[in-house]
């Protein structure tokens, strides 16, 4: 009888242990996928979610310093802050090489401010970032096939304007001219893409 009981029990704390290394792994199953699936939230098989994989370094360039106000030409200062940033005896700022597993672009961005008509700005956005364009081809015999223009409307501010309603003080002026200001920019983007995604 005693050895019976003993027996007996000796199959249960078996049974109990085969029971926890189970519950174990189908656990750590468990969480694998659930780290799958989260990951995956929000993508589009076959379709990128932006124009490249990592953007390495962004560069603000204030629009009142490269542009007269309304207008697309870049001003002798502009070009005097391009070449501080971009001339490079070496060739390497503007170097494109990137051992074939991986491609740089420069996504060039124009903004402009709120104040007009949207259309009208779009197409300010658009010049003003070709114009930054054509300035950089002058460091680079590359970059044409290496860019990407793109043009914003105010939309994608830096600084929120603020909404000032009936007579505004000084104060309140000055406040909006400096809202105003920081999103008239060029923005140039540089981005590492990754090539399998291109494909």
């Amino acid at each position: 009888m005693n050895k019976f009981v003993k027996t007996e029990k000796t199959r249960n704390s078996g049974a109990a242990a085969w029971q926890v290394i189970y519950t174990d792994l189908m656990t750590i199953i468990m969480v694998f996928f659930v780290i799958l699936w989260s990951l995956n939230q929000g993508k589009d098989i076959g379709v990128s979610e932006t124009i490249g994989d990592v953007t390495d370094r962004m560069l603000n360039l204030p629009g009142d310093v490269l542009f007269a106000p309304g207008k697309s030409q870049i001003s002798p200062e502009g070009k005097e802050v391009f070449k501080e940033l971009f001339y490079d005896e070496t060739g390497q700022v503007l170097n494109f090489q990137t051992g074939g597993l991986t491609k740089r672009m420069l996504i060039i961005h124009g903004h402009t401010d709120g104040d007009g008509k949207k259309e009208n700005n779009f197409n300010l956005g658009f010049q003003r970032a070709y114009a930054a364009y054509e300035e950089l081809k002058n460091y680079s015999d590359d970059i044409s096939d290496h860019a990407v223009i793109c043009t914003h409307a105010d939309n994608t501010a830096v600084q929120e304007v603020p909404d000032f309603e009936g007579k505004i003080s000084e104060a309140q002026r000055q406040t909006l001219r400096a809202a105003k200001s920081k999103n008239r920019r060029i923005t140039i983007e540089d981005k590492i893409i990754n090539k399998f995604d291109l494909e």
